[in-house]
């Protein structure tokens, strides 16, 4: 088991990282809001019909009762109506405000269940069970929620620090092979800007990862070192001003592209490995990255069986309304995170607009 503490305006709390730690899920809430009765679950018909049955057989163990909202599955249905339901089932059952909401999902879910939180009753507590791998190392922590609009991603939230972070490295072993491997995506950003134990670890173990055996050992090293990584810049800087915006390393591109997509047909780590690539790309042309920065960033990726080229569809012009809206840009200037070699970044915002087209590449 590893503990990891964060500093939030919202009071610090923990991230638990153990194997198994669903089973005792109960004396886990028990222990971050002693007397407990009952408590909400936000989650998606997909995750609990894999979780659904253990998680409310240890919260009935330990006394606690459950009230259970699902919303649909799909970065679609990440929406305001989306969340509103979600409001809804919680008002009808008279929630009160010391009642806490778990959500038990991956990132939408997160991000949906943390902004419901938020509006409950002005703040109900809110407490993570991440079920993906981007949840675990990366969305679940550090507060921030949201939805998504028809002009971007993310563009509708409020940052919500939860009561607690547990994270499950078992559970990852119902995901489909292509959702562990999208979320090495995230892994790699961490290693990628300045992890140096976590990219040696990649340098020499990445297939093993994506691979059809399931390590536990491996998964829960890789989910502590990443959680460290972010757990330590969210409490330095916790919205967004500085030290953070490194963290949307790959994700300018990356959730352009997944606007342009109409946020379907692509995993978000996906997404953020080609948005990584694109940044070496332009980084090159530059002269900012060390020669050999991208090939040396596309074979990690290649290695971890994400895709290394953009989709033959999308052109730079269908992406542009995307990183226009970005929520990092200033005066209509997209902040760039890009690489000086890999596990070495830096924040870019004087350059030529015109250089951003290198970033779409086949």
């Amino acid at each position: 088991m590893r503990e990891l503490a964060v500093s939030s305006f919202g009071g610090d709390y923990r991230i638990v990282i153990a194997p198994g730690l669903t089973s005792t899920l109960g004396e886990r809430l028990f222990e971050i809001f002693p007397g407990l009765s009952r408590v909400g679950i936000v989650s998606n018909p997909v995750v609990w019909g894999f979780h659904g049955e253990e998680i409310l057989r240890t919260l009935s163990r330990s006394g606690i009762e459950s009230l259970v909202a699902l919303h649909p599955d799909g970065e679609p249905f990440k929406t305001m109506d989306s969340v509103l339901a979600l409001l809804d089932r919680f008002i009808e059952a008279r929630w009160e405000r010391r009642d806490p909401l778990l959500v038990v999902g991956g990132g939408v879910t997160g991000d949906m269940g943390g902004l419901a939180a938020a509006l409950l009753l002005r703040g109900v507590p809110l407490v993570h069970l991440p079920t993906s791998v981007v949840a675990q190392v990366d969305s679940a922590i550090g507060g921030k929620t949201g939805v998504d609009h028809p002009r971007g991603k993310n563009l509708i939230g409020v940052f919500n620090p939860p009561r607690a972070v547990l994270s499950d490295p078992e559970i990852l072993r119902t995901l489909p092979l292509s959702q562990r491997r999208a979320g090495v995506g995230e892994i790699l950003k961490y290693a990628l800007i300045g992890d140096g134990a976590l990219l040696n670890l990649l340098s020499e173990r990445i297939e093993e990862l994506v691979a059809d055996a399931f390590s536990s050992e491996l998964w829960e090293e890789v989910i502590g070192l990443s959680s460290a990584d972010k757990a330590g810049i969210v409490s330095r800087d916790e919205k967004e001003s500085g030290e953070r915006m490194l963290l949307n390393f790959g994700h300018t591109f990356g959730h352009a592209l997944e606007g342009a997509l109409g946020f379907s047909g692509m995993l978000h780590g996906e997404a953020v490995a080609l948005g990584m690539l694109s940044a070496a790309r332009i980084s090159e042309s530059l002269g900012i990255a060390a020669p050999d920065t991208f090939e040396g960033i596309r074979r990690l990726v290649a290695r971890a069986g994400l895709p290394v080229s953009w989709p033959g569809e999308i052109t730079f012009d269908r992406i542009v309304p995307y990183l226009l809206r970005d929520k990092k840009a200033r005066r209509g200037v997209v902040a760039l995170v890009l690489p000086e070699e890999p596990g070495r970044v830096r924040i870019v915002r004087d350059y030529d607009p015109d250089i951003l087209s290198r970033g779409v590449f086949s």
